[in-house]
């Protein structure tokens, strides 16, 4: 059984992601991915294949993923960057509210909010 750093996990699969899940193990060539729910479980397996790759491009014995759907142990996970926020034009907002999993509506309100204030 192997573990893979927290570092190699931000460059495989991005800050947003790595923001929110956690490798946890890897065993026989399959790697524990903790998730906040089944909505960031099915994000992820669709990237499944790149971040297989990248992991492996590092060094890293990974085969599969497997989704382990658990709130985070680690609140070194929750990001601590404060900046302003932008309030976002009503198209977006409305099809932000239509995103079912309220963690991740959230999260999302919440990026493109910062992000629009960081262009201002």
């Amino acid at each position: 059984m192997a573990n893979i750093g927290l570092a190699d996990w931000r460059r495989a699969v991005g800050a947003r992601l790595s923001d929110r899940t956690l490798p946890e193990r890897v065993s026989d060539g399959v790697l524990t991915v903790r998730v906040p729910s089944s909505t960031w479980a099915q994000e992820l397996s669709m990237l499944s294949q790149t971040v297989v790759e990248r992991l492996r491009e590092a060094g890293h014995p990974v085969e599969r993923l497997r989704f382990n759907v658990a709130p985070p142990s680690n609140t070194a996970l929750v990001p601590v960057l404060q900046v302003g926020k932008s309030s976002l034009p009503e198209s977006l907002e409305r099809s932000i509210a239509r995103i079912e999993d309220e963690e991740l509506r959230l999260a999302l309100g919440d990026a493109a909010a910062y992000s629009l204030a960081r262009e201002k």
